[in-house]
């Protein structure tokens, strides 16, 4: 029975080792966290900022449209000012009837 309880030279100098070698493991993995962490960092900084310039460039095309819509409107406005002032006028009647009706 004492020979159970009690440990095996060789086991004694292995359990040092792997010791050492689980602090080995624990740092390796503990420095592949950082920089794990350092890459997904990084990646969403890149990804951010694509999503900013996508949404830039989105909203320079509408102004675009928009400048585009306006020169033509004041285009048609000044070839034709008595039927736009008609148009406006009907769209403003319509209007106001179906604001009525509420």
């Amino acid at each position: 029975m004492a020979e159970t309880t009690s440990m095996h030279p060789e086991a004694a100098e292995a359990q040092p080792t792997v010791g050492k070698q689980l602090k080995q493991q624990t740092a390796t993995v503990r420095e592949d966290l950082r920089e794990l962490g350092r890459l997904t960092k990084e990646a969403s900084q890149e990804k951010l900022q694509q999503a900013k310039q996508t949404a830039s460039e989105y909203l320079e095309r509408g102004r675009d449209k928009a400048s585009a819509v306006e020169d033509s409107v004041v285009s048609y406005v000044r070839e034709k000012p008595i039927k736009s002032v008609l148009l406006a006028a009907g769209a403003g009647a319509l209007l106001g009837f179906l604001l009525s009706r509420r």
